[in-house]
């Protein structure tokens, strides 16, 4: 696969001073409002999200072959076709945040009431035929992600205190039939700060190595101990040493917008052992820079001075295969060493770049999207890499909210 990502950015020919790219991303199903969440599984494309309409390839939003979707759907992923797949939710703010699978039930975090027509107070699952399982801990405020872990449990985090009628402080594990179990540390904030940098504590992101439990969000307390941002747990519920701490007292100098320390996906990887962050940060391990990027040690937390890509704007989505690292935010420039500025050496990516983590540079790839905010999420499995989001267009076409790559020459 290492060949057919190489393959990839040498298709995707543009300067890296940020060229319009004159390839666009494959013919696939759009939504009409943002995509939080893309799941593959079994040839499909599962997207969640604030949508409530799917059109065709190349189609115009409400014109023909348009459909209603409220914050879920499906494509196949081949192809781009919309599938019939439709359990919906509704009610709360009626977005969908997260998905994960275990075999072929798959598992919704959001803020909804009910899902697919059933009441779910925010976490549920449903079929592969969009029809809602048994599934139903409830939560008593959003859930942002779900995920399933090596024993099969399932891990929520969001910014609620309850998770299945017990005390859960923004996370909680749960068996596949909805209980709770004793794993439950407690994710909280530093009290007598202003908002920012102190807001109200919320876990983004949950990742697991081995034994090892991967926590991120906004937060600066984990069982009343200081963590910023980022922390680990154990399996067993013990704190670990680990602890890039995410923090800064004060917006950076040159920053124009107000920086609160967001961490919006941990990603462990085997390969370079490396935990690479990303999120809305510009400062960690107390006093060193690394501006939304950041590749982390994964036992101490201590930046990696190796991994120096950054970008000078909120990054919520990435994902890493092969050593490609694909990101995408609200950024419009990347570089080595960028740190939060328009000249060398930042070059214009908007909203979403790549970068080989082995030898720290940027791909020459560089399809650009449009939008304020840019791209919200981005998955991969072996065939594609999905970036949904804010856009209305992505490598130079009409792409509304959700865009996808193929991994190998069209």
């Amino acid at each position: 696969m290492a060949g057919a990502i190489g393959a990839l950015a040498a298709v995707f020919v543009s300067a890296a001073s940020g060229a319009t790219n004159a390839n666009p991303p494959d013919a696939t199903c759009q939504t009409n409002a943002v995509v939080r969440s893309i799941m593959y599984m079994n040839g499909v494309a599962y997207l969640a999200g604030d949508f409530t309409q799917v059109a065709p390839a190349g189609a115009t939003m409400g014109g023909a072959g348009t459909v209603t979707r409220h914050g879920l759907a499906a494509c196949n992923e081949t192809t781009g076709a919309i599938m019939a797949w439709n359990p919906g939710v509704t009610g709360g703010s009626g977005r969908a945040y997260s998905l994960a699978h275990l075999g072929n039930t798959i598992y919704v975090g959001g803020n909804f009431t009910t899902l697919a027509g059933k009441p779910r107070h925010d976490i549920g699952a449903v079929t592969t035929a969009g029809v809602a399982t048994a599934f139903n801990p409830g939560a008593n405020d959003t859930v942002y992600v779900v995920r399933v872990a090596p024993n099969g449990n399932i891990f929520a985090g969001g910014t609620f205190g309850t998770l299945a009628g017990k005390t859960h402080g923004r996370i909680g594990e749960l068996t596949p039939a909805g209980t709770s179990v004793a794993w439950n540390p407690t994710v909280g904030q530093v009290t007598g700060f202003a908002c920012p940098p102190r807001c109200h504590p919320v876990v983004f992101t949950i990742a697991f190595s081995g034994t090892t439990v991967y926590i991120g969000g906004h937060f600066g307390l984990v069982d009343g101990v200081s963590r910023n941002s980022a922390a680990a747990v154990s399996t067993a519920g013990t704190l670990l040493q680990w602890n890039p701490n995410v923090f800064a007292a004060a917006n950076c100098p040159t920053c124009q917008t107000v920086e609160t320390e967001r961490v919006y996906t941990l990603i462990p990887d085997s390969t370079t052992g490396e935990v690479y962050a990303c999120g809305g940060f510009w400062q960690v391990n107390g006093n060193k820079r690394s501006f939304n990027l950041a590749a982390f040690n994964p036992t101490t937390g201590a930046l990696d001075p190796r991994f120096t890509v950054q970008d000078d704007g909120d990054t919520p989505g990435c994902a890493l295969h092969d050593g490609i690292l694909y990101f995408g935010g609200h950024f419009n420039y990347v570089g080595v060493g960028c740190q939060h500025s328009t000249v060398a050496p930042c070059f214009v990516h908007h909203h979403v770049a790549a970068a080989n983590v082995a030898n720290n540079t940027v791909l020459a790839w560089n399809p650009g999207a449009n939008s304020n905010h840019g791209i919200y999420t981005v998955r991969q499995d072996g065939t594609h890499v999905g970036f949904g989001g804010y856009q209305t267009r992505f490598g130079g076409r009409q792409q509304e909210g959700y865009a996808a790559y193929s991994k190998t020459l069209p």
